[in-house]
């Protein structure tokens, strides 16, 4: 040992948001664990990249690896400098389920944060009503166009749920995502900011101060949790939420062949060996607008007692052996799921 701070090295190969959410808290989690210095490797491919970049309180360093190099990690240009990394942590080390301890929090830095806050307001929300974010999966995103369609949802199902949001329970509803998102109808309270181009950033500042999140499998929720915000994952497929209190709603899962409904518990308990992969002789089935009302009920009410407290989680590790040992996200703490 050198007396230096043990320097670890993350490269985040992967384009997807919710990858490469995740993939920062992995990395993050082994830097802690160490208390070791994080430099984060990346290409700037993604308009969200760069952002992520500064939600992560744990790196120290940001290196950008040029375009032209491809599929490959150029290691010269760690070795190169003053101080180079004693671990290199590869996209493959870095799944999810080898986050050391809890989960990192991401936050935004307050040089951030009193900028998004005002352009926060101009878009009219109002500061003296609490809000929340949804985002609602389609098949026109640009850099996702067509792919795996099961995940995607009808938007005017969830028009009921906002509404009740809204009319009824006196909050504000904020709609994350992109610019291909199908409009919906004008709702005095239902602000559209996904459709404004370039505000992945006041988006994620939107999510950090929401009171609570609704969303489907995409990567909007795996950056909710990564803020700490709680929520909730509907029209669910997967788990995808990892927090304490977070829940999940899954699509019904039919037995093609007349045979009923697959059990809620059975879903979870499947869950760890399916990843993204789906069942065959399965057909799934939307959650109706009335479940998603309930839903959002649910959320309601937990979270009247204000922000919750998820700590620094702070848990220095006496030994590290690779490859790093796996758990799966339903592990992670005591999800709620909805029948």
């Amino acid at each position: 040992m050198t007396g230096q701070p043990i320097r670890i090295a993350a490269f985040l190969g992967t384009q997807a948001l919710g990858d490469y959410v995740m993939y920062h808290l992995t990395a993050g989690s082994v830097a802690r664990a160490l208390d070791a210095r994080l430099t984060v490797i990346f290409r700037d491919d993604r308009p969200y990249k760069t952002t992520l970049n500064a939600l992560n309180p744990l790196v120290d360093e940001v290196i950008e690896v040029p375009d032209e190099s491809r599929g490959l990690l150029p290691l010269d240009m760690l070795a190169a400098g003053e101080n180079p990394p004693e671990i290199l942590l590869t996209p493959s080390m870095m799944d999810f389920g080898q986050c050391i301890g809890t989960p990192p929090v991401m936050r935004l830095p307050d040089r951030m944060a009193a900028e998004l806050d005002r352009d926060l307001r101009e878009c009219g929300i109002d500061p003296g009503r609490w809000f929340c974010c949804l985002h609602l999966r389609e098949p026109n995103y640009v850099w996702r166009l067509g792919a795996d369609r099961l995940r995607d949802v009808d938007p005017t199902s969830y028009l009921p749920l906002i509404r009740r949001l809204i009319d009824t329970n006196g909050g504000q509803v904020v709609r994350v995502g992109d610019p291909s998102m199908t409009p919906l109808p004008k709702i005095d309270g239902l602000f559209e900011l996904g459709l404004q181009p370039d505000s992945f950033a006041l988006q994620a500042y939107a999510l950090s101060r929401a009171r609570f999140f609704i969303g489907n499998d995409s990567g909007p929720t795996q950056l909710a949790c990564a803020l700490g915000t709680p929520a909730m994952s509907t029209n669910a497929l997967g788990v995808g939420v990892w927090n304490p209190g977070d829940a999940v709603l899954f699509k019904t899962y039919r037995r093609s062949d007349g045979g009923g409904d697959v059990p809620v518990a059975d879903i979870v308990a499947i869950n760890p060996m399916l990843g993204n992969k789906r069942p065959s002789g399965l057909d799934y089935i939307a959650v109706s607008p009335e479940d998603l009302v309930a839903a959002g009920e649910h959320m309601f009410e937990v979270t009247r007692d204000g922000p919750r407290d998820l700590g620094e989680g702070t848990e220095p590790a006496a030994r590290l052996q690779f490859p790093l040992p796996w758990r799966d996200m339903t592990d992670f703490a005591d999800l709620t799921y909805l029948d």
